[in-house]
């Protein structure tokens, strides 16, 4: 299994950090790659090869005006942000992009759920995947917490969404934060053996008041038995996506721990 750790496209001394503390590669957020200017992205780029590192994988996917459910979805516009973020994704080796995107994705109030659920098929199925697949690229839903969005909130609604799209391309992803919040376990993760394509993990319990940190020891949580639950279920990268206060300090504790645990 491959380690990764969530730094935007500006964090440049980051990309230098994680790479010494030996993450194997970078998930960035998406919109940074479209939204951000040519000499920011040039930049991006240059730390990478610098530090013999590649951007495997993005979050962030859409940003909260995007509407993709409801009738503000404004496709031309959707498709050309997707195209140029997936176009420059592939010259940083850009292989999973991560829609969460719970705003986005929200079902507007007075819609029937039904009627959400299938513009979601069809974002996903339609729009979405096969600019991925031109570029090589595989989507994954993320199950988010019911306070960040009012759909897709567990691992198994997360890869059925990915089923009903018919697309080889689309898969699940599982968020070790979000399961908690949502009830799912490992074994629901074992089930999904083959349609779990990614996964975030952080200290999902917290500590002294924070939440969502970067994992520190294996007695915090059974990280083990999460990372176990996820090789068995065929998913081959995992990336760090939580809060610090000293990314220099915290990121190479972590990465040793993660790959201890394996």
């Amino acid at each position: 299994m491959k380690f990764g750790v969530c730094r935007g496209v500006d964090a440049l001394e980051d990309i230098k950090t994680a790479a010494k503390a030996g993450f194997d590669y970078i998930e960035t957020g998406f919109s940074g790659l479209a939204r951000c200017s040519d000499e920011e992205f040039e930049a991006f780029a240059a730390a990478l090869r610098e530090n013999n590192i590649r951007c495997e994988t993005a979050n962030g996917f859409l940003p909260r005006d995007y509407k993709v459910v409801g009738g503000e979805f404004d496709k031309e516009k959707v498709t050309a942000y997707i195209e140029k973020g997936m176009a420059r994704g592939a010259q940083v080796g850009l292989k999973v992009v991560v829609f969460g995107s719970g705003k986005a994705r929200a079902v507007p109030e007075g819609m029937e759920f039904a009627e959400a659920y299938k513009q979601l098929v069809y974002f996903l199925g339609e729009v979405a995947a096969p600019i991925a697949a031109k570029y090589g690229v595989t989507m994954v839903t993320e199950p988010l917490r019911k306070d960040e969005t009012n759909i897709i909130h567990t691992v198994k609604e997360g890869v059925m969404l990915g089923a009903a799209t018919g697309k080889s391309n689309v898969g699940g992803l599982g968020d070790i934060y979000h399961m908690l919040g949502a009830g799912d376990t490992c074994e629901d993760v074992k089930e999904l053996k083959g349609n779990l394509l990614h996964a975030h993990i952080s200290n999902p319990v917290g500590k002294d008041g924070r939440k969502r940190l970067y994992p520190a020891s294996a007695e915090e949580f059974d990280y083990k038995g999460f990372l176990e639950a996820l090789i068995f279920a065929g998913c081959e990268r995992c990336s760090v996506e939580a809060n610090c206060i000293d990314f220099a300090a915290e990121a190479p504790v972590t990465a040793k721990l993660l790959k201890s645990l394996i």
